[in-house]
C-alpha cells in the first residue's frame, strides 16, 4: 500500500444504560492513561481525541484517531505490548456494558491541503495544528458510482475547488481518505465503511458555518449534481471537537 500515511478511526459510545458517572470515568482514564501509553508505541505518530459535537444515535461520540507513516506502520504497532495492554484493556470496558465500539476501521491519505504557510515540499501529512474542530463527510455510493465520485475528487474538485476552500477563513485543512478494506477491531456495530470521505478542520463552529453556506461551496455541489443527477446521500456528515491531543 506504499508509503501513504494511514489512519485508524475507533469511535464508541456510552453503551445503553450504562452509569454517566462509570462512562464519564472511562472517558477520563482514556485521556489520561489510554492517549499517553498510547504514544509510548514508536509507530504511532499522535493520537487525536474527539468528542461529538451534537449527539446523534449514528455516530460514534468518542472518537480516537491515531496517526501513522503508513499501513507498514500500522501493523507493526498491533504487534507492540502497549497497544496491546491499552486494547486489552479497553475490551474489559466492553465486557461491562460500559462503552461499546461502533467505528474500527484504517483509512489511507490520498490528498491533503493545508492552510498558508505549510511546506508544498513536505510529504502529505495527517496531523494539523490550530483546527480543534473537525467535520467528516462521506456520501453513500454504490462501487461504479465511488469511482465516478474518486474520479471527480481526484480530477476536477481537488484542483478547482480545494484551493478555493482553502482560502476562507478558519479552514485549516483538508484530507481526502480511502478505506483499505482494514478493521482495527471485530464483532462491532459497524462492519462497512464509506470507500472515500473528507475530514475538513476548522478553527472552530462559526468558521464551519461559514464555509457551509458559502457560494465556492454551493459551486462545488452544482458540478456533483451535474454528475449525479439523482441526489447524493451522506452516509457521513458530522462534526467533532478535539479534547486532547498527544504527540511525541
Amino acid at each position: 500500500m506504499g508509503n501513504a500515511r494511514v489512519i485508524s478511526l475507533n469511535g464508541g459510545s456510552r453503551h445503553p444504560g450504562a452509569d454517566h458517572e462509570v462512562y464519564e470515568r472511562f472517558l477520563k482514564w482514556e485521556q489520561e492513561v489510554y492517549g499517553p501509553v498510547s504514544m509510548r508505541v514508536p509507530q504511532r505518530r499522535q493520537v487525536d481525541i474527539y468528542q461529538i459535537v451534537r449527539e446523534s444515535p449514528l455516530f460514534p461520540s468518542n472518537l480516537p484517531i491515531f496517526h501513522y507513516e503508513n499501513y507498514a506502520g500500522w501493523k507493526e504497532a498491533r504487534k507492540n505490548p502497549e497497544a496491546i495492554s491499552v486494547s486489552n484493556d479497553n475490551a474489559n470496558w466492553i465486557k461491562r456494558e460500559i462503552y461499546d465500539y461502533s467505528w474500527s476501521a484504517v483509512y489511507q491519505l490520498v490528498k491533503s491541503y493545508r492552510s498558508e504557510g505549510s511546506n508544498p515540499e513536505e510529504q502529505p501529512d495527517t496531523r494539523i495544528e490550530n483546527a480543534p474542530f473537525l467535520h467528516l463527510e462521506a456520501c453513500r455510493f454504490t462501487a461504479e458510482d465511488s469511482e465516478k465520485y474518486n474520479k471527480w475528487f481526484v480530477d476536477y474538485c481537488s484542483n478547482i475547488f480545494i484551493p478555493l476552500f482553502m482560502k476562507q477563513h478558519g479552514l485549516q485543512g483538508y484530507d481526502y481518505f480511502k478505506y483499505i478494506g482494514v478493521s482495527v477491531m471485530h464483532n462491532i456495530f459497524e462492519t462497512e465503511y464509506p470507500t472515500y470521505f473528507s475530514a475538513i478542520y476548522f478553527e472552530n463552529m462559526k468558521d464551519f458555518e461559514n464555509f457551509e453556506k458559502s457560494n465556492e461551496l454551493e459551486v462545488c455541489k452544482k458540478t456533483l449534481r451535474d454528475i449525479f443527477p439523482r441526489g447524493l446521500k451522506y452516509e457521513w456528515y458530522v462534526q467533532y471537537q478535539l479534547v486532547r491531543s498527544y504527540k511525541k
